[in-house]
């Protein structure tokens, strides 16, 4: 019908078909404008950011403690017996080694009493051996029974009184000689005398400090470690005394399980890995946590939780996302100790107004 009416009136016909005109090109310019406003939406959910390798920014956190590498040996040289100080064969600052003469004392009268012990020994020995004379012509006797019993076991007795006399006298004598080789006394081991505290002349007693003897040198290093520290310490690496600004590399021989309740402290002992540090020195240890951290300027906090902020591709036809990963050990304005490979891209810029999951345009 409304063709038959179009044919008969033409001006019709025309109006129509600038209707039909009028609406194809609003349904056109509608559609271009939701493209236009969803490519505006998906623009707006990219969220620009730049990124690093972890190895560019990871921080390698150094601990310091004092040490000290102490004597293996440091002795006090002692009188051991009671005599007149003769001569100091060395002084202060004397280098020494072992079974060098330190000190002679007066020994005259330790002599004669060894001599007189040597006298007594070798006079018990004669008596003896003719103790065992008569006891053995007893021996024959009795065999003949030409001895009487009484007879034979007074000499029998008298053999065996001799025999331990001789055991007496001869401890005696070796005592004797002991103590006549202490007056002249010796370096027990390689070192230093590091002072003298007695003087020529003086009467020594038992146990009188006649110089004082530290050893040369000594593998062990000493540090007390806290026990806020005492995990990074036995876990950590590259561990190294310095001293007079050389540095000497270390390694541990053992930490004690035992806290000292004044100093809340563990003892350990390190050893030197080549070259030794002069005994005494007084220097410090230090060394590198075991794990690597990230600086605090890139931790952030998202749900009351601290971490940062990696970008993650998990399709290259698409953007780059953001995670966000916990950091469980972390303390805000601290480094945190956090294992991540050394090329994860971890968010510099932008990390603060991100969240997990945003889509994400890496600028440089």
């Amino acid at each position: 019908m409304d063709d038959l009416l179009a044919e008969l009136n033409p001006v019709s016909k025309s109006r129509n078909n600038f209707i039909n005109k009028i609406f194809s090109t609003s349904a056109l310019l509608f559609t271009l404008s939701v493209n236009s406003l969803a490519i505006h939406a998906d623009a707006v959910e990219v969220k620009n950011v730049k990124t690093t390798s972890y190895k560019n920014i990871a921080l390698n956190i150094t601990h310091t403690l004092g040490g000290v590498v102490p004597a293996a040996q440091d002795s006090n040289i002692s009188a051991q017996v009671s005599a007149i100080i003769n001569e100091f064969h060395v002084d202060t600052g004397y280098e020494v080694k072992k079974d060098d003469l330190l000190v002679s004392l007066d020994c005259r009268e330790h002599l004669l009493l060894l001599k007189r012990a040597d006298a007594n020994l070798k006079a018990e020995q004669v008596q003896l051996a003719h103790a065992k004379t008569q006891f053995n012509q007893a021996k024959k006797l009795n065999k003949q029974g030409n001895i009487s019993k009484e007879r034979y076991n007074q000499r029998e007795a008298e053999e065996n009184r001799l025999k331990a006399t001789v055991v007496n006298k001869k401890a005696a004598q070796q005592l004797s000689k002991i103590t006549a080789e202490r007056c002249q006394i010796e370096a027990p081991f390689d070192g230093y005398i590091t002072h003298r505290d007695a003087s020529v002349g003086e009467l020594t007693k038992v146990g009188t400090s006649l110089l004082q003897l530290i050893s040369k040198t000594n593998d062990i290093v000493e540090v007390k470690v806290n026990n806020r520290l005492l995990n990074s310490f036995s876990q950590g690496k590259n561990h190294q005394f310095i001293f007079n600004n050389k540095r000497y590399d270390l390694k541990i021989e053992f930490i004690l399980p035992v806290l000292d309740k004044k100093t809340r402290s563990h003892l350990a002992r390190l050893s030197f890995v080549s070259e030794n540090a002069i005994t005494g020195s007084v220097g410090k240890i230090r060394w590198q946590d075991e794990q690597s951290s990230i600086p605090s300027s890139y931790i952030v906090s998202r749900n009351d939780k601290l971490g940062v902020f990696i970008a993650v591709i998990d399709n290259p036809s698409t953007p780059p996302t953001a995670k966000f990963i916990e950091i469980k050990s972390a303390v805000e304005g601290q480094p945190a100790s956090i294992t991540l490979d050394d090329d994860t891209q971890i968010i510099t810029n932008g990390r603060f107004n991100i969240k997990h999951g945003d889509s994400l345009q890496i600028t440089k």
